[in-house]
């Protein structure tokens, strides 16, 4: 009899047993769920993080770029001397077919003359050393000239004399050398200083 009784009350016991079991699964579902939020939302936080670092990424090359391109001295290459001769020949254009221009090159006199050639070397000086757009790496012609100062003089008086010449001024309206000369200093000037500021626009 003690048997029977205590195989009916594991029986009885049982149901209650099993209850507490599927509460037990229910509750840990529940905890599951929440443990998945949980993953759910450190998952995100660490996308944005990731997404935060890739911005800090950029940022960094773009400041390394801007900064490089301040630090490290600019070697002088085939763009340069494109952008120069560009700027040369917008500048000079509207000037070579300017009869006042003509006229007024004409009548200067030797120290004039020296003095234009004066003020395009300093500016060609102070533009290339002394501005903050750029750091020049020093390239030399001959041991003692800048390339870019020379590259530029050139640019300017040769697209200088190109567009007097293509326009018929050179030949036709100014034939004799000293007045070609002249001319060409005189919107050389011009000339370089759009060579110049075309040099200094990345």
């Amino acid at each position: 009899m003690p048997k029977e009784k205590q195989k009916v009350k594991e029986a009885e016991e049982k149901p209650e047993t099993l209850g507490e079991i599927v509460e037990d699964i229910h509750e840990a579902s529940k905890d599951i769920d929440e443990i998945q939020e949980d993953v759910d939302e450190i998952q995100e936080d660490v996308e944005e993080i990731q997404e935060d670092v890739e911005e800090i990424k950029k940022g960094q090359r773009s400041l390394l770029k801007r900064f490089s391109s301040r630090l490290i001295p600019e070697e002088f290459a085939w763009d340069d001397l494109a952008q120069q001769i560009v700027g040369a020949i917008i500048l000079s254009t509207p000037l070579a077919v300017t009869q006042e221009v003509w006229i007024l090159s004409q009548q200067l006199d030797i120290a004039r003359l020296a003095a234009i050639v004066f003020i395009t070397l300093l500016f060609n000086v102070l533009l290339i050393y002394y501005t903050k757009y750029q750091v020049v790496k020093k390239q030399k012609i001959l041991s003692f000239i800048p390339i870019r100062l020379f590259s530029q003089l050139l640019a300017s008086y040769a697209s200088a004399a190109l567009m007097l010449w293509v326009f018929g001024v050179i030949g036709n309206e100014v034939t004799a050398p000293i007045g070609i000369l002249k001319l060409v200093i005189f919107v050389g000037l011009f000339a370089n200083i759009g060579s110049g500021t075309a040099d200094m626009l990345k």
